[in-house]
């Protein structure tokens, strides 16, 4: 299933596992909103927008600047890699099913912080959308 711009994505088609590596893409699943009670203390990640073409993203943690998956991150352009953002506000929806992702577009390398989990800013072609836009401003302010 392809996902357009701003819709949900509910099911992506399951590729082998190297096919992502022939695609040189990778894709980012982002929950704005963590409990304690959907995720562990180490993958209470803080990810958010700094404003509508830039967003903070943190790296699962054994990804640092001088591993393999931090350089790939940094080195996104040179390698021609993709790295497409899903984003959602949290686990589950208002009725307590299943919230889908939205697909808020193809995110480039700007610049990292730290080390395990790497802090990555990345910078959207077009801006997010508007709801999630507010629902991320009010992660980063807390």
């Amino acid at each position: 299933m392809a996902c357009s711009r701003f819709t949900n994505c509910l099911a992506l088609k399951r590729l082998p596992s190297d096919s992502n590596k022939e695609l040189n893409t990778e894709l980012l699943f982002i929950n704005l909103q963590k409990s304690d009670e959907d995720f562990s203390p180490t993958t209470m990640y803080e990810d958010y927008a700094i404003n509508e073409t830039l967003f903070h993203w943190q790296s699962q943690n054994e990804a640092g600047p001088h591993t393999t998956k931090g350089i790939g991150y940094i080195n996104q352009r040179e390698l021609n890699k993709k790295i497409l953002l899903f984003v959602r506000e949290s686990p589950k929806d208002s009725l307590g099913n299943t919230a889908g992702y939205v697909f808020v577009g193809l995110g480039n390398f700007v610049k990292h912080q730290g080390s395990k989990p790497m802090s990555i800013t990345w910078k959207l072609e077009e801006p997010i959308p508007e709801y999630l836009w507010t629902a991320s401003a009010k992660m980063a302010v807390g």
